[in-house]
């Protein structure tokens, strides 16, 4: 695979959308596994720091409704 930005041969995938990027292209930001609610009803994440990500995809801070889906 390729990097999406340069054409260099690519190094890992981007944790949000999936594309190829290079050493030099690769950028890092953490992430949500997932979210659960812990003792005495408190919601607690479990988040991963420094996963790869390509720096063209824009995750989204809050979650998005999807209504079609049901």
């Amino acid at each position: 695979m390729k990097c999406w930005h340069c054409e260099e041969a690519a190094r890992a995938s981007c944790a949000f959308c999936g594309r190829f990027v290079c050493k030099d292209h690769a950028a890092t930001m953490s992430t949500f596994i997932t979210m659960f609610v812990g003792a005495n009803n408190t919601p607690k994440g479990l988040a991963v720091a420094n996963v790869i990500w390509c720096g063209e995809c824009e995750p989204q801070p809050e979650p998005i409704s999807m209504p079609e889906l049901y």
